[in-house]
């Protein structure tokens, strides 16, 4: 009997640009044992879904884990203004 190969999902962001030329922010999780994400497989598997999407290169990812703090919670609010989901301000918070 073999053993199941563990995988884990790591979100990425990505600076990239949109089919119209403009650039643009995206977010992706990709599934990958340790061995790929070591290696870097999992950017090369969120750039071929960013591809599939309808995204075009250059493209710059930032894995969770490798990622400065502020990047994810920024990109997030990127992406709800962009959907036109209303957020609160850090500064209306206070």
């Amino acid at each position: 009997m073999s053993a199941a190969i563990e995988t884990r999902r790591i979100a990425i962001v990505s600076a990239c640009m949109r089919g119209d030329g403009l650039p643009a922010f995206a977010r992706t999780e990709v599934e990958v044992t340790d061995d790929q994400a070591e290696n870097g497989v999992h950017y090369y598997l969120a750039e071929a879904e960013l591809l599939e999407q309808g995204y075009e290169e250059p493209m710059v990812h930032f894995s969770a884990d490798e990622a400065p703090a502020f990047l994810f919670p920024a990109i997030d609010e990127y992406l709800a203004v962009d959907a036109g989901v209303e957020i609160q301000s850090l500064s209306e918070e206070a």
